[in-house]
């Protein structure tokens, strides 16, 4: 590990450890209140909790829909939540937490597999044949079983929760993001992906066959240094010197393939630029005559970061974040398909 590296790290786990960027939790329930956050720990993974946020108008006789946010590499449950809150702020009305608990989903942030120092996580999203990047750290390296694991998170949710099983959801950020492509590969209980800043690394060591594709939001800037668009080695200082990660085209003609859509989206040109100051727009692509729906949101401009996101370290790392639009674009997403 690189000393650049190893101070990258611990300057990013001091930003995330402050208490306003933390959830707070209470300790799991066999029946969580509405309004609740607790800790929860996945039967058979040591070392793998979840927090879960319940909507205060949750309704034990009414099943309701889930999300499941997923860290990025180096990170971890509390990450999770914090980075989609402009200024990591925990308690901001635009968390997506907060936001998704207004529209009645219950939010699941899950840690991934430890290492050695800190409390640094990551997940096997696959890769790691020939140029390829293992996606991602000990998880990728050590073949961790992380779609089993998030079977069994579900399970574990869904025996505390009344959920909706046909209204399960997944987000992510970089390893997150390339998770929750692997997860709409192989696990049909996700029913919509919204991955950000990370590609479908699975398709350089293994196939991605699901039996129906689920809807795809697929989130990714031009100017991500971390997981470049054109893909290629990472511009980060995150290990595994010459090992490539796949393009966002790539990715993007890929999931077209298996959601047999027509070669050509429908284009829209500065969508939702609210911030006409700054050199960052999106470019709207919906494909058509999908079996599901496909839609991808190109940030001109965009880092490796989340939308009106938390910039967990120098834009000179990670790039810019775009503040155009934020987590209401994912929850009307998520919404289109409940």
């Amino acid at each position: 590990m690189t000393r650049r590296l190893l101070l990258l790290i611990i300057t990013a786990s001091l930003t995330l450890s402050c208490a306003s960027r933390r959830l707070a939790t209470q300790n799991c329930t066999d029946v969580p209140s509405a309004g609740s956050a607790v800790t929860c720990s996945v039967p058979g993974y040591d070392d793998r909790d979840y927090d879960m946020v319940i909507p205060t108008q949750y309704n034990k006789e009414v099943a309701a829909p889930l999300i499941i946010a997923i860290h990025g590499g180096g990170g971890n449950r509390k990450a999770a939540l914090s980075g989609t809150c402009p200024e990591g702020k925990i308690d901001d009305a635009q968390c997506l937490h907060k936001m998704a608990n207004q529209r009645g989903y219950v939010v699941v942030s899950p840690d991934g597999n430890p290492a050695k120092m800190l409390n640094l996580r990551t997940w096997n999203a696959g890769g790691g044949t020939g140029d390829w990047r293992c996606t991602s750290g000990i998880a990728c390296e050590e073949n961790a079983d992380d779609v089993s694991y998030f079977d069994a998170l579900i399970d574990d949710v869904t025996s505390r929760v009344n959920i909706d099983e046909n209204r399960i959801f997944v987000t992510g950020l970089s390893n997150g993001g390339a998770m929750s492509f692997r997860l709409a590969c192989e696990l049909p209980r996700i029913r919509g992906a919204a991955p950000i800043g990370g590609a479908m690394q699975l398709t350089t060591s293994s196939e991605c066959k699901p039996a129906q594709p689920p809807p795809m939001l697929y989130i990714h800037g031009t100017t991500d240094p971390c997981w470049q668009y054109q893909g290629g080695e990472s511009q980060c200082p995150v290990g595994q010197e010459g090992k490539k990660h796949v393009s966002a085209q790539r990715t993007i003609d890929e999931w077209k393939a298996l959601a047999n859509c027509q070669p050509d989206p429908l284009v829209t040109d500065g969508w939702k630029d609210s911030m006409t100051d700054d050199d960052i727009m999106t470019q709207l692509q919906q494909f058509q005559g999908c079996s599901a729906e496909f839609t991808h949101l190109q940030i001109i401009g965009g880092g490796h970061t989340w939308p009106n996101g938390h910039a967990y370290l120098g834009e000179t790392t990670i790039g810019p974040v775009s503040r155009d639009w934020g987590n209401e674009v994912l929850l009307d997403f998520f919404d289109r398909h409940r």
